[in-house]
C-alpha cells in the first residue's frame, strides 16, 4: 500500500514525552526518527515528508517540507512477543506496555457524540485493521480477543469474539467497555487497545514504513491526514474561517483539548479537530500580580503557577501524582 503525502508546506510534529533527535536546518527524509518516546507504551516520531527542520525546542518540531528521498522499509516478518511490540513503538504506534495480557479488547467505539474515526476505519480500512489486530495478537499473545462495536457497525474482525455496546456517550471509554465485557472496570491482566493504534498497526506491517499519517473526523466525515498537518489548514479547506476569540478543539467536545494555535499539528491521538465560535472577550495577557483571585475561583483551587512549573520542567508523573 502506497501513502500518499497532501501534507501543508509546514508540519509540526508535538513532543508530548519525547526527546527530539534533530537539530535546526538538518536535512530529513520521509519516515526518518525525529524523536524518541521517553515514557512506555509511547510510539517514536517520524518525518510525515521529507524536509528540513525549521524549529525544535521540548514541545514540538517544526518541518519545512519537499520532495525528498523516503526510508526505505523495515523487515517485520518473523517477529513476534515482545521484539515485535518495541519495534512497532520505535516505527511509532503507540502501544501499551503490559507485562501480562489474558483479555485483549479492541475498542472500535468512537468515544463521543460527532466522532467518527474508528468507525470510518472499520468501513474502509479493515484490511490494514487486520494485520494490525495480527500483529498485536503475536505481540500479546492473549487468551481470548474481543471487539467492541456498537450496534450499527456490521464489520468485523477475524477470530475475534465480537461484544455490541450502546452507542451511548460515555460507554465507549475504555475503562466502561472493560467493564462491559469482563464485568469489572479496572480487570487485572486486561488491555484495552483503541481502534486507532490497531490501524497505526497495521500501517506499519503493510508497508514496513513508520506511522505518517491518521484518521481525523472533520465535519461531518472522517479521512487520513499526514501527521503534522497545521489544524487551521485542515479546517480552512474544510471551508472554515478563523477569527479571533475562536477556539479549535482537537478530540470530542466533551474531552477534547483546545489546540494552542492554528499552526499546531495533527499527532496520533488526535481524532477530530473541530472549531467553536466563541462569544467571550478574547483575553489579553496582562502581567501576574499574586493577587490570588484566579485560585479562589477555581473549583480545584489550583495555583497555575504550579501548573505551568510542571509543564515546562516536564514533571508530569508528580503532576498526576497530586491530581493537576
Amino acid at each position: 500500500m502506497t501513502i500518499q503525502n497532501t501534507s501543508a508546506a509546514l508540519a509540526e510534529m508535538n513532543l508530548t514525552r519525547h526527546c527530539p533527535l534533530v537539530t535546526c536546518d538538518q536535512k530529513v527524509k520521509r519516515g526518518e526518527r525525529i524523536a524518541t518516546a521517553s515514557a512506555p507504551g509511547l510510539g517514536d516520531i517520524h518525518a510525515p515528508s521529507a524536509g528540513t527542520v525549521e524549529h525544535v525546542d521540548p514541545y514540538r518540531v517544526r518541518l519545512a517540507l519537499d520532495h525528498g528521498e523516503t526510508v526505505g522499509p523495515e523487515v517485520l516478518d518473523g517477529l513476534s512477543g515482545p521484539e515485535l511490540l518495541a519495534r512497532l513503538r520505535t516505527l511509532g504506534a503507540d502501544v501499551p506496555a503490559c507485562d501480562q495480557v489474558d483479555t485483549l479488547i479492541i475498542n472500535a467505539m468512537d468515544e463521543e457524540p460527532g466522532l467518527l474515526s474508528r468507525r470510518t476505519l472499520l468501513a474502509e480500512r479493515l484490511e490494514l485493521l487486520k494485520a494490525g489486530a495480527e500483529a498485536l495478537v503475536r505481540g500479546f499473545v492473549p487468551v481470548d480477543v474481543v471487539l467492541a462495536v456498537p450496534g450499527s457497525v456490521r464489520e468485523s474482525l477475524p477470530d475475534m469474539e465480537v461484544r455490541v455496546l450502546p452507542d451511548q456517550y460515555p460507554q465507549a471509554l475504555d475503562p466502561l467497555v472493560a467493564k462491559a465485557v469482563t464485568g469489572i472496570e479496572m480487570p487485572d491482566n486486561t488491555l484495552v487497545v483503541g481502534l486507532e493504534t490497531v490501524f497505526h498497526a497495521g500501517l506499519i506491517m503493510d508497508t514496513g514504513l513508520p506511522v505518517m499519517e491518521t484518521m481525523v473526523t472533520v465535519g461531518n466525515s472522517s479521512r487520513l491526514i499526514p501527521l503534522g498537518t497545521p489544524v487551521g489548514e485542515i479546517l480552512s479547506t474544510d471551508g472554515e474561517t478563523i477569527r479571533d476569540g475562536d477556539r479549535i478543539v482537537l478530540g470530542g467536545v466533551l474531552r477534547g483539548t483546545a489546540a494552542a494555535s492554528p499552526g499546531q499539528g495533527v499527532d496520533r491521538l488526535t481524532t477530530a479537530v473541530s472549531l467553536t465560535r466563541n462569544p467571550a472577550p478574547v483575553a489579553v495577557d496582562a502581567a501576574c500580580v499574586g493577587c490570588g483571585e484566579c485560585v479562589r475561583r477555581c473549583p480545584a483551587r489550583l495555583d497555575p503557577s504550579m501548573i505551568t512549573s510542571y509543564a515546562e520542567f516536564g514533571q508530569y508523573d508528580k503532576a498526576r501524582a497530586e491530581h493537576v
